[in-house]
């Protein structure tokens, strides 16, 4: 039995070890990263994952990958964005198993092995790249590969929040048609406006451009009777013109995305042991009665909301080539990030509570057996003969140790359960949109961001120019 204990001791020290130095260097990571991402200081946050990147440990590699890959993607290196951002998928890819050999029971810490709306957004990311790249065919690579994803995930988890991501498909729809596959950007714009009803867990609603691409390729297809029951559907449909133009797509990142922190919940500790743990009831009393638990806490995840202060957005585009011609529009919301956020974050009650009475149960088990133990051993030394002094001394020493060993469980099992906390910072908390049909020609633009009273936070000047049948895509960040 002592042997026993000595190994368990002993594998305990190994995985305290081993987990503390991966959060250890990971709490570093965040510590000097989180300013420069709040500070809008990208070429310092650059410069700093960088560096670290190329030293990190190997447990949360992928996490360090994307926060990497999306921090040159807004910093223009996109070739090294999309390198980097291989890398995370390949190790995403392996997410079935390290989950299964490295965090069941194992004493390795847990690896970080990403969220399926981080890849899908992955490949948003490096659709873009590879725009800015002017390699249009390996940005269709990218919608094909959400494709992939989005099935594996039905096929897979079908208790997954997200199952599915109706901007991402809307997205990949306009990066197949600028890629110059018009069926396969009719398919994903049709599964979009299927995803925007049946998998819509951020709530937003369906892009007039979304509509009017479908329409579009509908009647470019001839397919007539789904055009009219879209038309009907949505009145506002129209059919675009591209002959004597192109399409401005101005696509910013807004904000921080919620960070995340731990919250404490507290619950009458008959409650908890009837709802979570809900065995051996006779037991229960004595579990209470020995650590005075009238209470019992378990910690869990939360999302952080940061207060960003730009809610949309406007455009007036000129064109330099022709006196008083002026377009304007407003942004939409695209997507919302910290929303996808927020409910896809896994909070297992029954599993954490019940986790945290079984500590107690065992810990009682422990206890019970170090009393069993101390009457042993007390009965032994009275069986002893030797002095009355020596047997006082022998006595006091083991009532000590005894005590010291039974404090040491309790106080042991007043530490929370520990949360893990790693997720992707860098990220937008949302992502909102502007589509303009220009004609061709040179234009200058003026963005102008306002905050939710619709007060001027800020500016930002661009000339671009529109060539017959392609799209213009600009990427800002607020």
């Amino acid at each position: 039995m002592a042997l026993n204990r000595i190994k368990h001791f002993l594998s305990f020290l190994v995985f305290v070890s081993l987990t503390s130095c991966a959060t250890t260097k990971v709490e570093e990571f965040y510590s000097h990263l989180a300013p420069l991402i709040e500070e809008r200081d990208i070429s310092g946050a650059v410069s700093y994952v960088s560096e670290f990147y190329n030293s990190a440990d190997k447990y949360n590699k992928l996490l360090y990958s994307l926060e990497l890959g999306y921090l040159y993607h807004i910093n223009k290196n996109y070739k090294d964005s999309n390198t980097v951002f291989e890398n995370a998928k390949m190790l995403y890819s392996l997410k079935d198993y390290t989950s299964k050999v490295f965090n069941n029971g194992s004493l390795l810490p847990k690896y970080y092995y990403g969220e399926d709306f981080e890849i899908a957004y992955t490949n948003v990311f490096c659709a873009l790249n590879y725009i800015k790249l002017r390699k249009k065919n390996e940005s269709a690579v990218e919608a094909r590969q959400v494709n992939n994803l989005f099935n594996k995930i039905k096929l897979t988890d079908e208790n997954a929040v997200y199952k599915d991501d109706p901007f991402v498909r809307y997205f990949m729809g306009i990066i197949y048609e600028n890629a110059g596959y018009l069926n396969d950007a009719m398919v994903s714009y049709k599964i979009a406006l299927r995803a925007y009803n049946d998998y819509n867990i951020e709530n937003i609603s369906v892009p007039q451009d979304l509509l009017n691409r479908l329409y579009t390729l509908y009647k470019f297809y001839s397919l007539n009777e789904e055009a009219e029951e879209l038309k009907i559907k949505y009145p506002k449909t129209e059919k675009i013109n591209f002959s004597d133009g192109g399409t401005l797509l101005i696509v910013n990142y807004n904000g921080i995305a919620p960070k995340k922190t731990e919250q404490i919940i507290k619950l009458p500790f008959d409650n908890a042991w009837k709802k979570y743990y809900n065995t051996n009831n006779d037991y229960r009393n004595k579990v209470a009665g020995e650590f005075n638990l009238s209470y019992i806490s378990a910690a869990f995840p939360k999302y952080e909301k940061y207060d960003n202060k730009i809610k949309y957005f406007t455009v007036e585009i000129t064109n330099t080539e022709k006196v008083g011609e002026k377009y304007y529009s407003q942004s939409y919301l695209a997507a919302n990030i910290g929303t996808i956020m927020e409910k896809t974050l896994e909070m297992n009650y029954r599993l954490t509570f019940y986790s945290r009475i079984n500590s107690y149960v065992l810990g009682m088990k422990e206890i019970e057996e170090i009393r069993r133990s101390y009457e042993q051993k007390k009965q032994d030394i009275y069986n002893q003969k030797m002095l009355r002094e020596t047997k006082r001394k022998l006595l006091d020493d083991l009532r000590k140790e005894t005590l010291t060993r039974i404090s040491d469980i309790k106080t042991s099992l007043e530490n929370l359960n520990s949360v893990d906390l790693k997720s992707w910072r860098s990220l937008p908390d949302t992502i909102n949109m502007i589509n303009l049909n220009l004609k061709y020609g040179k234009y200058t633009g003026l963005i102008r961001y306002f905050d939710s009273y619709g007060n001027v936070v800020s500016k930002e000047e661009f000339k671009f120019k529109i060539r017959r049948g392609r799209n213009r895509f600009i990427v800002t960040i607020s």
